[in-house]
């Protein structure tokens, strides 16, 4: 069972707090997978909710414990985030952003910045992962300092809302117009009420038509209300004479009440033009209530008006796309590049008048029965049964195959390391690996001491273990120093398995960090390399059980082509193919301090797929005096990853040519 943090304004009543509510309601569908914590957060300045029945209850006692348990040290095995993705953060062995709100054409780069740290993204909408996946910035390279692409790597999948059955209640509507329209929906700019409201009275002026409006500037206090209704004021009284009528309906109402108006017998359609949805609650609670809807067809919304088939079940609002207007500009979220939709005034108009005349002419009833039936197929589509397993499937389908992997499945895997005066680190590196959970089943260890002139220490310390494990080390004494990664090389050529995996002297490993990497490449045959977040210590000798609570993290970004250009994801740790050596060659000690980044870029140039374990599973040493870290080789280390970097960058933009 995982232990699952799920942190989000769960308590609100805004569109983020419905969202964390459904993404509580699929973890409890599962209590066989799932032991659930809860941290709760605001969500602006929205109200909390008030009566969640005994859900609520539940929530709290939830919340407590949790306060409990990380007062205790208590740490997770997946955390799911639900809230705009600049909040993101790495909370559990495995971080999942759940987010709704990509409503324009272009996402704020620190979302990519922030996914790129996440193992997977859950969006709401097919139009929010669209422009998730498809945004692209320039980056800066931190190693060279030259320009390339920043684009989103993690996974995204998008899961849609359930349907949902009420109780039926009653409220009282006191409406004495014979044609009513209901828009719901937050006073700001992105609903673009203001325009909604106009082009209803344009188009109804001289006509017994309603518009009910539900509404809120932030909170349904009775302050909020009279500035609202002031506002409404201000617009109407540009049409003194206008017959149609606009009823405000403010304050704080049940789920089952807010149902109620959908269905309610004086209400005929639901009708909203608003820039951009993430998904469209609202919009979705009308379609499935057999409601006709009125809107434009772009953004979230589009998953539910229309069919698998693409044909469009409502009053399609022909639109533009327009630059966000600079007041709703909001920096790492709303970006001033990006563009939202405009309904066009003469469609929104014709739009609203085709719905007025097919529902108060003599084949009312036909469009009734229609509108019923594409009812029925969303209630089928988006039952909860199907939104849940949907859902959980997201969360668990990469990390639970790997668990169906017996170990008598796994090939044999050679690790190779090379020593060179290795006395601080010697005797615990060997307790370190030996104790892997699949040493002594599945594993060869190849050490050469590339250290001919030393003392005789670490040898020493080796061969006790080579008396332990005769069956699982091969030791060797090199007669001169060819260099780290020749030294590799060497090893490599002598070894027997079908999996390989670099032992540096001063990191650590997770117990059981071999076993899963291997369990990846097991279950992905499609994938030559794994590697994985590591905890990165300045103090040498630390293992897994004592890594400090707090301790820095490596974060390495999902992969792709980009992202390797941006930086050496396998870094430390990885497990790959012995069969890229056949392909790809060895690794180069012309670049003795980045000759393992030079040959990942070497294999993922030539098609290799790479993949990240959503675990931590290291311990990086920050050695001051190391190859790769001491300031002294800065220079010529900057000059050798510049080298690495503008030959890979000159593949990448000459797509078809080989490194090779």
């Amino acid at each position: 069972m995982k232990k699952v943090l799920l942190k989000g304004p769960l308590l609100t009543r805004s569109g983020y707090g419905e969202q964390a509510r459904f993404a509580l309601r699929c973890l409890q569908s599962r209590p066989d997978l799932f032991e659930i914590y809860i941290q709760p957060i605001n969500w602006g300045t929205t109200s909390w909710v008030g009566d969640l029945g005994g859900e609520r209850e539940w929530i709290d006692s939830r919340i407590e414990a949790t306060i409990q348990y990380l007062q205790q040290g208590g740490t997770f095995d997946i955390s799911l985030q639900v809230t705009i993705p600049n909040e993101w953060e790495n909370l559990a062995a495995i971080n999942i952003g759940y987010t709704a709100g990509i409503e324009t054409t272009k996402v704020a780069h620190q979302w990519i910045e922030k996914g790129n740290l996440m193992d997977n993204i859950i969006v709401v909408s097919h139009h929010s992962k669209d422009v998730y996946e498809n945004t692209v910035y320039q980056a800066v390279n931190n190693q060279t300092g030259e320009q390339l692409e920043l684009k989103l790597t993690t996974p995204v999948a998008a899961v849609g809302y359930p349907t949902k059955e009420y109780e039926n209640v009653e409220v009282d509507l006191k409406l004495d117009t014979d044609f009513n329209f209901l828009c719901v929906a937050q006073w700001c700019a992105r609903k673009n009420l203001g325009t909604t409201i106009e082009r209803f009275i344009q188009e109804f002026h001289d006509e017994d038509v309603g518009l009910v409006l539900k509404s809120n500037l932030a909170k349904n206090c009775l302050i909020d209300r009279e500035v609202l209704y002031g506002t409404l004021q201000g617009l109407t009284r540009q049409y003194p004479d206008r017959k149609c009528k606009i009823y405000l309906l403010h304050g704080d109402m049940t789920d089952a009440e807010m149902h109620a108006l959908y269905v309610h017998p004086k209400i005929d359609a639901f009708y909203s033009i608003p820039h951009g949805e993430g998904f469209g609650l609202p919009f979705f609670e009308a379609a499935y209530s057999g409601l006709p809807v009125v809107t434009v067809g772009w953004s979230g919304q589009r998953d539910y008006l229309y069919d698998k088939k693409g044909a469009a079940h409502f009053y399609e609002i022909a639109y533009d796309l327009g630059a966000v207007q600079d007041e709703v500009v909001w920096d790492g979220v709303l970006v001033k590049e990006s563009m939202w939709s405009f309904g066009r005034v003469g469609s929104t108009k014709s739009a609203l008048r085709a719905c007025y005349k097919d529902f108060t002419s003599s084949k009312k009833k036909k469009y009734i029965k229609k509108a019923q039936e594409y009812a029925a197929e969303l209630k089928e589509r988006f039952s909860a049964e199907n939104m849940y397993a949907k859902f959980v499937t997201e969360l668990i389908e990469d990390h639970e195959a790997e668990e169906d992997v017996a170990i008598e499945e796994l090939p044999k895997i050679s690790l190779i390391t090379s020593v060179y005066k290795a006395e601080k680190h010697i005797e615990q590196l060997m307790e370190d690996v030996t104790r892997q959970t699949i040493f002594k089943e599945k594993c060869e260890w190849i050490i050469l001491n590339a250290d001919p002139a030393g003392d005789d220490y670490d040898e020493k310390i080796i061969l006790k273990y080579v008396d332990k494990y005769p069956g699982n080390i091969v030791y060797k004494r090199l007669s001169e120093d060819p260099g780290i990664y020749d030294t590799w090389n060497m090893a490599i050529k002598m070894s027997t398995g079908d999996y390989l995996t670099n032992v540096n002297c001063d990191d650590r490993r997770a117990p059981w960090a071999i076993e899963k990497q291997a369990k990846l490449l097991v279950t992905n045959p499609d994938v030559a390399l794994v590697y994985n977040d590591s905890y990165v210590t300045g103090e040498s000798n630390v293992m897994w059980e004592n890594v400090p609570a707090q301790c820095t993290r490596y974060e390495f970004e999902q992969y792709s082509k980009e992202a390797m250009l941006r930086g050496n994801l396998p870094h430390n740790n990885p497990m790959w193919r012995k069969g890229l050596h056949d392909t790809y060659g060895y690794f180069n000690q012309e670049y003795p301090s980045a000759g393992d980044w030079e040959f990942w870029l070497r294999c993922s140039f030539g098609g290799e797929k790479f993949k990240k374990h959503p675990e931590i599973l290291g311990i990086y040493h920050f050695n001051p005096t190391g190859i790769s870290t001491n300031p002294e080789t800065d220079a010529w280390k900057k000059k050798q990853e510049r080298a690495i970097f503008k030959k890979y960058q000159t593949l990448y933009l000459q797509p078809g040519s080989s490194p090779c």
